[in-house]
């Protein structure tokens, strides 16, 4: 079931991708796709855009893109609302979720909650028949931290992100519809991942809790407790970050030597379709003494490692140690990952 990802053009297409990453970072039936599609903001002649205005130009992408009734559109942008709300929907399988104030509420990053309210448009349209019934079930007078809670005041909304609750009467509209279990699996697991992710990003966990390593069948290099952040390494990358996991004792420049057995099948998991003699040349380029090549791809694997964790937390998973010497992972803070 594909969901597309469209944009006004006030609204940076780096940020959309990094939106989608998120969203399909949860397995299920629903696969969220970035499109080209841009939305003009001369819609806005008031500087704010109508829901319903922004519903009809939704429907002017559909038909021109020949879309399926059975997915979803979502319209990510920076221009305000009329109403003032960060989302809107048809009870068509169409959504629009205004990003730009996240910054007044969260220092965490604008994906965390664009992606958990494009999850809960999407669960609330399962479960809803129609707008006006959504509506008309939404908590307006008090916030539980469900994600039905209407949010009057803009401030609220960070309870609902910080607890991805579902209330008990909310529950059971849910089970009273009977939808496909994978799908509620996926909106669940997401909910609950977006929500270690955005407490990560705010700090509010405690910066000594480190979080397991899993390797997926897919080699997807994923952080389980921190609301399954992944490390994106290219195939090459992903080897050498593997030997050095599977290494307490770490590695120098000769020992790499040694190595380019075991890395060149490290490799070849990642990278299938590469003949074993392109696989071979480019493992013995990295392991030459003489070249630069293994220590500027280190650099690059801890400059993710990093940008995904911060400099603190960092620590404890990247390539540490000088040139020259030793190099390694400090082993005992991922000791419980599973491959």
């Amino acid at each position: 079931m594909n969901v597309w990802l469209v944009r006004t053009e006030d609204f940076n297409e780096k940020s959309l991708v990094k939106i989608e990453e998120l969203l399909n970072a949860y397995d299920g039936p629903l696969t969220f796709n970035s499109h080209k599609h841009i939305i003009p903001t001369s819609i806005s002649a008031s500087g704010s855009i109508h829901p319903d205005e922004a519903m009809i130009y939704i429907a002017d992408f559909r038909k021109s893109h020949k879309i399926a009734q059975t997915d979803f559109v979502c319209l990510y942008t920076n221009t305000r609302l009329t109403n003032n709300f960060f989302t809107h929907g048809d009870g068509l399988k169409n959504f629009m979720i205004h990003s730009a104030d996240w910054g007044l509420y969260t220092n965490a990053g604008n994906e965390f909650p664009d992606a958990y309210l494009l999850y809960s448009n999407i669960l609330k349209s399962f479960v809803y028949e129609n707008y006006d019934m959504m509506y008309s079930h939404m908590h307006k007078d008090s916030s539980l931290g469900c994600y039905m809670d209407l949010c009057i005041h803009k401030r609220e909304i960070l309870l609902k992100l910080r607890t991805a609750d579902i209330c008990d009467k909310c529950l059971e509209h849910i089970h009273a519809k009977h939808i496909d279990g994978r799908i509620i699996g996926q909106i669940l697991d997401a909910f609950e991942g977006l929500r270690k992710q955005l407490l990560f990003r705010n700090r509010l966990q405690l910066e000594t809790k480190l979080s397991r390593l899993e390797i997926t069948q897919k080699g997807r290099f994923i952080l389980t407790d921190y609301g399954n952040i992944e490390l994106k390494f290219s195939p090459l990358r992903k080897a050498i970050y593997k030997l050095f996991l599977e290494s307490k004792q770490g590695y120098t420049m000769a020992d790499l030597l040694d190595s380019d057995g075991k890395l060149i099948k490290l490799y070849q998991s990642f990278q299938p379709n590469k003949t074993t003699e392109e696989l071979s040349t480019t493992i013995k380029n990295i392991c030459d003494p003489h070249s630069m090549r293994i220590h500027e791809e280190i650099s690059k694997i801890n400059a993710e490692i990093v940008k995904k964790l911060g400099e603190r937390i960092s620590v404890n998973y990247i390539i540490s140690g000088e040139r020259g010497e030793k190099r390694k992972i400090n082993y005992n803070s991922i000791k419980d990952k599973t491959y």
